[in-house]
């Protein structure tokens, strides 16, 4: 039974893993545009 409940912490700690990141890429990305665009506005 340890084993298991050890294999579920596993489990939710890579997701949060992936999920933390993907929002920080994400979110680079949407900087990076946002930042891009306000260039392409400026010049």
């Amino acid at each position: 039974m340890p084993v298991r409940e050890r294999v579920k912490v596993d489990l939710s700690d890579v997701r949060s893993f992936y999920s933390h990141g993907f929002t920080v890429t994400s979110g680079k990305l949407i900087r990076f545009r946002i930042g891009s665009s306000l260039k392409i506005i400026y010049h």
